[in-house]
């Protein structure tokens, strides 16, 4: 199966969260693939010339982790999951401090720490689902008391290593910062709540137990010598935003996936290649020896002649190879990434991209761009530009959960797309428009002038095929919007 999520991640950044899990029983290998269409503007003159393929996987940046178990907050707080293997874990260490003992406990730390960041990622977009004051008011105490019982264990625990004589510094360190991470990500879960709920009617209600909880890790920060942000210190809060930074990528580390690039089908291409240089001989011998018979040796005809064969041999090779190159880009990929879990291989994704042309856009893509009247009158005099960005991956099921403890279910692939490539041929983002006015005969009203770009997602696994379309809207000022259109089943 293949789970797709598209938001905006910055000013001028779109980030498309796709997920890759592995279902089929039937057999080991479960192989996806997705192909995203970008339909351009005209307008914002991106083509083979002005766009190369250098380019764009310049302007993408892929980030591939396994997917986190998932666990409610309640789950949690009881003691299902992450928490028993952690307890487990911390008495392994204090009976016997090794190495060994030492990376499992880190190793229960984070995880612990990245289901639970997922599990208040779920709950703030839940409270932020329901519409219904009782519900919405049993949800945000549910919250409140799950995690209010969750930091008080957590830091229970902490509070044991620190009493401990037979660890190191540097081992009670790393809970450290687990506990730093912990009180980042609740305070942060808490204002988007409260950002979520201001304006209700019952706001007032709950917003002094949200703000307690708020302060309660501020008060925690100061207690335990961490920074705590400052209204007044733009320096110190650009340092804990850098620390905070560094936190998230030492906590999720053991979910993300070593991985080992190179270019797809070399062995295939040179092969090709080969062929072409071979082509080119072919042809500049048979004009060698025509050119002997004709001629004679030593002559000045056969001289220029000679001289003419090489040109052409040199042509003939070039045309060969861009021949191949554009047959081989179509049929293989630009390049392969080898995944891996701590040395252990557990699958490869391959990457593709190409302009393409409109008729040979499969004619179900072109019925979802479903392009208005005036946008197809625009296309006979200007063509709209189409990207195909591929995607083929394969994973190992059995070799996905191997992996220590928890049941993973697959990989997430995160992949942003810098637009600032897109914007360096567009029109001033505000537009003067003429009203009529009784006293002047006009006034001035300034429009929005924003471009879309449209994205057709084809998404297949070994159990299902859909498709969805996005539309994003920019311009120079950034993106202003991406919304999903729909959705369609596959045929």
């Amino acid at each position: 199966m293949i789970n797709t999520q598209v938001r905006i991640h910055d000013k001028f950044s779109v980030e498309f969260k796709i997920g890759f899990v592995t279902e089929n029983e039937v057999q080991d290998e479960n192989e996806f693939r997705i192909n995203t269409w970008i339909f351009i503007p005209n307008g914002l003159d991106i083509n083979h010339a002005t766009y190369t393929k250098d380019q764009f996987y310049a302007d993408v940046k892929s980030n591939m982790r396994l997917i986190t178990p998932v666990f409610s907050l309640t789950d949690i707080q009881m003691g299902i999951g992450p928490f028993p293997r952690l307890h487990r874990a911390v008495e392994k260490l204090l009976f016997a401090p090794d190495d060994s003992n030492t990376e499992n406990y880190v190793y229960q730390t984070k995880m612990l720490l990245c289901i639970l960041k997922s599990a208040l990622r779920e709950t703030s977009a839940e409270i932020g689902r329901y519409k219904e004051e009782p519900e919405m008011l049993a949800l945000v105490d549910s919250y409140i008391n799950d995690i209010k019982k969750i930091i008080a264990e957590y830091r229970a625990i902490r509070d044991k290593l620190l009493k401990s004589e037979a660890l190191t510094s540097k081992q009670k360190e790393y809970f450290l910062f687990g506990d730093e991470f912990l009180g980042n990500i609740v305070e942060l879960t808490t204002y988007q709540v409260m950002r979520k709920l201001s304006g209700k009617s019952y706001y007032g209600e709950v917003k002094p137990r949200l703000m307690r909880l708020a302060e309660g890790e501020n008060e925690n920060r100061r207690l335990m010598g961490y920074n705590v942000p400052s209204e007044h210190d733009e320096e110190l809060n650009s340092l804990i935003l850098i620390k905070r930074n560094i936190l998230k990528k030492f906590v999720e580390s053991d979910l993300y996936l070593q991985t080992v690039k190179k270019k797809d089908a070399v062995f295939v291409r040179e092969f090709y290649y080969s062929l072409a240089a071979g082509i080119a001989m072919f042809f500049a011998t048979i004009i060698s020896f025509f050119a002997t018979q004709r001629f004679g040796n030593f002559t000045t005809s056969l001289f220029f002649a000679l001289v003419l064969s090489y040109m052409m041999k040199d042509r003939i090779k070039e045309m060969s190879r861009a021949y191949f190159s554009s047959k081989l880009d179509r049929r293989y990929f630009d390049r392969k990434w080898k995944l891996s879990i701590r040395n252990q291989e557990i699958g490869w994704i391959k990457e593709g991209f190409d302009f393409m042309e409109e008729q040979k856009v499969p004619a179900k893509i072109m019925s979802l761009r479903n392009k208005s009247s005036l946008v197809e009158a625009e296309n006979k005099i200007y063509d709209e530009k189409i990207i195909l960005f591929r995607k083929l991956v394969s994973l190992s099921k059995k070799e996905i959960e191997k992996y220590k403890e928890y049941r993973l279910s697959g990989i997430n692939d995160v992949i942003r797309l810098n637009l600032t490539s897109f914007i360096k041929k567009m029109d001033n983002p505000l537009i003067p428009v003429f009203l009529p006015d009784d006293e002047t005969g006009f006034k001035t009203i300034m429009g929005n002038r924003v471009y879309a770009l449209y994205f057709v997602l084809q998404c297949e696994s070994d159990n299902d095929a859909y498709y969805k379309k996005y539309r994003l809207l920019f311009n120079r000022n950034g993106i202003s919007d991406v919304s999903e259109l729909d959705e369609i089943d596959a045929e």
